[in-house]
């Protein structure tokens, strides 16, 4: 199975909405199901500079994951970024999950010159944290009952990656 990456674009808000709408996707999200072409549509027309999204694609070019990094608008901020990362269901356990991650890392690390990249991981997806521990993000807290998920209120992993330029502060 073969995918490639790229930059997201406006065109690809229906793809998006479908993969928001898998089923393993949206439980180990904070997004509501269900969201239209329209939703996504309006989203990706008002991207912010700061947000750098990926999607990885099939061979049809249909997206079957996306992932990006969202610098914080804080000026004493500036040096930090959330990252999301999303993998449709049948694509899980294929490679496609670790080649966002490296895209993000290479972006963040030689051209952004991001320090802090951190995320929140619901604590029962087991295969998302071991992926980020692989990339060397480490635990740092956990947020307890913070997401709805299948009726009943579960707990977020805090994860985070420091990563600082050679001949800079450990």
């Amino acid at each position: 199975m073969s995918f490639h990456i790229r930059r997201i674009e406006p065109e690809d808000a229906a793809a998006m909405a479908r993969l928001q709408s898998a089923p393993g996707v949206v439980r180990h999200t904070s997004q509501q199901p269900y969201q239209s072409a329209a939703d996504w549509q309006h989203k990706l027309q008002q991207l912010s500079p700061s947000c750098h999204w990926l999607v990885a694609c099939d061979a049809a070019d249909e997206v079957i994951a996306s992932a990006g990094l969202t610098i914080l608008p804080q000026a004493r901020c500036r040096h930090v970024a959330d990252l999301f990362l999303l993998v449709r269901d049948e694509w899980q356990g294929k490679g496609v999950g670790r080649a966002l991650m490296q895209a993000l890392l290479e972006l963040s690390d030689n051209w952004l010159g991001l320090i802090r990249l951190q995320l929140m991981a619901q604590q029962d997806n087991q295969r998302a944290i071991a992926l980020y521990e692989r990339f060397g993000f480490q635990h740092e807290g956990v947020v307890r009952q913070d997401i709805l998920q299948d009726g009943r209120y579960v707990d977020s992993v805090v994860m985070a990656r420091l990563h600082w330029p050679a001949g800079g502060q450990a």
